[in-house]
């Protein structure tokens, strides 16, 4: 879910920006006379219902970047198989985001 707030925008000046957090499906629900007709919505095809998708962090000149895998809806991106999700986090510098907590949403082993 996301919210547009007004943040520091520098020199004086306020901008809005989008604050986004995980919600589970039991703490949201529609806004009476709101029209979601326009909101699309695909299922993920992958294990237990769920998707991820990898997020690349800024980093610094001369330093390896890091990125954090989401369950799908916490950040936007393209949506990963279980599998590719898996192999993302053997990569390092990759971490799975404690928001969505996005490391309970993967299978333990055997």
């Amino acid at each position: 879910m996301g919210i547009t707030i007004w943040a520091d925008g520098g020199g004086g000046r306020v901008e809005p920006v989008e604050h986004g957090v995980w919600l589970d499906a039991r703490h949201a629900s529609p806004l009476g006379g709101a029209d979601y007709s326009h909101v699309s919505t695909r299922a993920a095809s992958t294990a237990r219902g769920q998707a991820w998708t990898l997020q690349d962090l800024p980093h610094r000149p001369g330093h390896p970047r890091a990125r954090l895998l989401h369950v799908i809806g916490c950040h936007p991106g393209t949506p990963l198989t279980l599998g590719q999700a898996l192999d993302a986090l053997r990569r390092p510098r990759t971490v799975a985001c404690h928001i969505c907590k996005a490391a309970t949403s993967l299978p333990t082993p055997a």
